[in-house]
């Protein structure tokens, strides 16, 4: 595959961008290929060298006539200036058109690539440093009840049933997302067991499920067992679809209940489930199950009573100890 291929795959969507121009998906597509053209194009006085017959190859869902159009409306709306420029080292020195991002053109997926300020960095560094040592000392009092040490005599428990997926199920579920989801350029949903929280999943432009990292690099994911598993989590969970997790903002019970519920937790190196969050006084209980099957509420270390954890600090605390 050429250099150029790989450049011109994929299209970022900056959707507030779209939102505040009243962009097309058409219109939008053309200014993300616009962003990518810097990687691999040629610059003559500023102005990237793209031949019309390129463009309808990087796009083949745009027409040559609805890509004559979408580029004056970006044209008219400021986004983009064209000029006609001499490629004096190519065969023949054609003449062609040259496009480059204006101004506010260049804000298109902007925040993805702001520099950050050293002094305002230190103090987000201390800020952070200071929070998780908040949370070390908060989770160093937590406890799990200790289970009476004379033998109980148990209910028999059944083996729970192994639940397999129909292939034909799953594939109707994948086919249905792919296409919602790569026609309005939403993503799926983040806070994937086994990927990073901060991950997002999107389908890209080419019906391919495609993950934004923490470190706001776009890329089509290639790992079949890694596809998979993202499919049957989905599947399994389908209160995540179109749920993208905002960390910063206070969640409710119900979204402790939606994100952390049948997930893994460790304190003090016991394992246990986390089955419910109940609502408190000023807070909420985090309910557990113990590997014996036991379900008891997280204690505090120093009262030996339920905690009662604010909705911030609650969601906080179960990202530092979830296994």
């Amino acid at each position: 595959m050429s250099k150029v291929q790989q450049h011109t795959q994929i299209l970022i969507k900056d959707l507030d961008f779209q939102a505040k121009y009243h962009l097309s998906h058409t219109q939008t597509d053309l200014m993300a290929y616009m962003v990518n053209v810097t990687h691999w194009a040629t610059s003559i006085d500023g102005y990237y060298v793209i031949a019309t017959a390129k463009v309808l190859s990087d796009l083949p869902h745009l027409g040559e006539k609805t890509f004559e159009a979408s580029l004056q409306v970006l044209k008219a709306l400021g986004l983009v200036q064209c000029k006609i420029v001499e490629v004096k080292n190519w065969k023949g020195k054609p003449k062609l058109r040259g496009l480059r991002l204006t101004k506010k053109g260049q804000e298109y997926n902007a925040k993805f690539f702001l520099p950050t300020n050293e002094k305002k960095l230190e103090k987000e560094n201390k800020t952070l440093k200071d929070e998780n040592q908040k949370l070390k000392e908060t989770i160093e009092l937590l406890t799990i009840a200790k289970e009476e040490e004379k033998p109980q005599k148990e209910e028999p428990t059944l083996p729970k049933p192994s639940f397999e997926i129909e292939k034909d199920e799953l594939d109707e579920f994948i086919q249905k997302i792919t296409q919602y989801f790569g026609r309005n350029s939403k993503p799926i949903c983040n806070f994937v067991p086994q990927f990073n929280k901060n991950t997002t999943f999107y389908i890209n432009s080419y019906n391919r499920l495609s993950v934004l990292t923490p470190q706001n690099e776009f890329k089509q994911l290639s790992n079949p067992k890694s596809i998979n598993e993202f499919w049957e989590w989905l599947f399994l969970n389908p209160q995540r679809i179109g749920d993208k997790i905002d960390f910063s903002k206070v969640p409710t019970v119900k979204n402790l209940k939606d994100r952390f519920v049948d997930r893994i937790i460790k304190i003090k190196g016991v394992k246990s489930t986390i089955i419910d969050f109940v609502e408190a006084q000023n807070g909420v209980k985090m309910k557990i199950k113990t590997k014996s099957g036991a379900e008891l509420f997280i204690l505090d270390a120093d009262t030996q009573k339920d905690k009662i954890f604010g909705l911030v600090d609650c969601q906080k605390i179960v990202l530092k100890i979830l296994v």
